[in-house]
C-alpha cells in the first residue's frame, strides 16, 4: 500500500495550494516530500483568508484568522503599527534615542508577521539631496519628522533587493518624499512633479513595478526612480465628498471612492474607477467580478474569491469597510448598490483593527 508521503508532487502541490495559511504551514511540516510541495510559489495569498491585526499594547498585536477563528499574539518591533503596500507587511515604529545620529526620534522597521522578517529603516535625519525637501521645517519648532505614508517594492525577502518610498511629515505638515534602497544607509530626497507644488499623498502603493501615488488634488503620479522625481500621469475627473483608495485588483489599478453622507458623515456609496497609467485615462467599474475589496483606514486590499477561498460569509463583488460611528464591519454591494452590516464579521473586530494579507 502506497504511503501518503509518496504521492506525486503535482498532487501534493494542488492540495497545498488550496489550503489556508495555517494549514499550509502545517502541511509543509509533515515530511520532506510535503515540505518540497508547500513552497512559497505554491501559496497564492490573493485568494486566501485575511487576518485582522488588533494592537493590544506593550508592542504586541493579536492576529485573528478569519478562516480558522484563531488568535495568535505576535511581539512587534515597535509600539505603533500601520499597514502598507504590499499588504503582508506592516510598519512598526517606536520613539527612542538613535546613537548613530545622536538625536531622539522615531525608529522604524518594516515587519512581516508571518515570516518574522524585519527590515530596519535608516533614521529620517539621514537624508541625501536634502534640497528636495522642506528642510527648514525639519529643523524648526514642533515634533520630530515622521513617516506618514509608505510603500515597499514587491518581492522583498530578507536577502533580496528592495526599495521603500515614504512621505515625511511634521505635525501633519508635509516635508517631502524620499526613497531608501537596500544596501544604502540613508534616504534620498524625491522631487515633486515638474511645475507642481508638493502635496500630501492620500495613497501610496507599489503597483506593476512602480510606486504610484494619489494626492489631495486628485492627481495620480508615479515615481521615476532614476531621476528621483514624481511624474504626473493623470488628474481624476471626479471629486466626491469622501476618501479615495488605490488598490491593485486582478492586475488592474483601481481607485475606490468611499463617499460620505452629507447628513451624518457615514458611508452612503462606493464608486470604483479603473486607471490606465499609460493612456492617462479612467473608466468607471460596474462590477468587481469574482473579487472583493477590503478598505482599512488609509489602505486597501483585494481578494480573488473562488470555490476554495476560506473567507466565512465573504462574497464577491462587494466592498467591505469599518463603520465610522460603530465598531461593526459593513459592505457595499456593487451588484445592487445596497449597504449592509457584515453580520458574519468576527466578534473580535474592534475599532482600530486592520486587515492584512498574510504572505511570505
Amino acid at each position: 500500500m502506497a504511503s501518503w508521503k509518496d504521492l506525486p508532487q503535482e498532487i501534493l502541490g494542488l492540495i497545498a495550494g488550496r489550503l489556508a495559511i495555517e494549514d499550509f504551514l502545517a502541511f509543509g511540516a509533515v515530511c520532506t516530500s510535503w515540505r518540497s510541495a508547500a513552497t512559497k510559489e505554491t501559496y497564492n495569498a490573493k485568494s486566501k483568508a485575511l487576518w485582522l491585526m488588533i494592537p493590544v499594547g506593550n508592542g504586541t498585536a493579536e492576529f485573528f484568522s478569519t478562516s480558522r477563528g484563531r488568535i495568535q499574539p505576535v511581539k512587534l518591533p515597535g509600539c505603533r503599527v500601520q499597514p502598507l503596500s504590499p499588504p503582508q507587511w506592516i510598519l512598526a515604529s517606536r520613539w527612542g534615542y538613535n546613537h548613530r545620529v545622536s538625536r531622539w526620534g522615531h525608529e522604524y522597521r518594516i515587519f512581516n508577521p508571518l515570516s518574522q522578517v524585519g527590515i530596519e529603516l535608516p533614521s529620517l535625519a539621514k537624508l541625501r539631496h536634502k534640497s528636495r525637501l522642506h528642510l527648514l521645517k525639519m529643523r524648526g519648532l514642533g515634533g520630530a519628522p515622521r513617516i506618514h505614508r509608505i510603500a515597499l517594492s514587491s518581492g522583498t525577502s530578507s536577502s533580496g533587493d528592495y526599495t521603500v518610498m515614504v512621505t515625511i511629515c511634521r505635525d501633519l505638515r508635509l516635508l517631502g518624499y524620499a526613497i531608501h534602497r537596500s544596501g544604502e544607509d540613508a534616504w534620498t530626497g524625491v522631487s515633486p512633479a515638474a511645475n507642481l507644488r508638493r502635496s500630501n499623498f492620500l495613497q501610496l502603493i507599489h503597483y506593476d513595478g512602480q510606486f504610484v501615488a494619489l494626492d489631495s488634488h486628485n492627481r495620480v503620479m508615479t515615481l521615476d526612480e532614476r531621476e528621483c522625481r514624481m511624474q504626473l500621469r493623470l488628474v481624476l475627473g471626479q471629486t466626491f465628498a469622501g476618501y479615495p483608495y488605490l488598490v491593485e485588483c486582478s492586475g488592474a489599478l483601481l481607485v475606490a471612492w468611499k463617499i460620505w453622507s452629507q447628513e451624518d458623515g457615514t458611508v452612503e456609496q462606493v464608486r470604483v474607477f479603473e486607471v490606465d497609467l499609460e493612456k492617462g485615462t479612467q473608466e468607471e467599474v460596474e462590477s468587481l467580478g469574482n473579487a472583493a475589496l477590503f478598505l482599512n483606514g488609509n489602505s486597501a486590499i483585494s481578494v480573488e474569491l473562488d470555490a476554495e477561498t476560506c473567507l466565512p460569509g465573504i462574497k464577491p463583488n462587494r466592498i467591505y469597510f469599518p463603520g465610522k460611528k460603530d465598531e461593526k464591519m459593513h459592505y457595499y454591494s456593487m451588484e445592487d448598490g445596497e449597504l449592509e452590516t457584515y453580520s458574519d464579521a468576527p466578534s473580535v473586530y474592534v475599532h482600530g483593527a486592520t486587515w492584512i494579507q498574510p504572505d511570505f
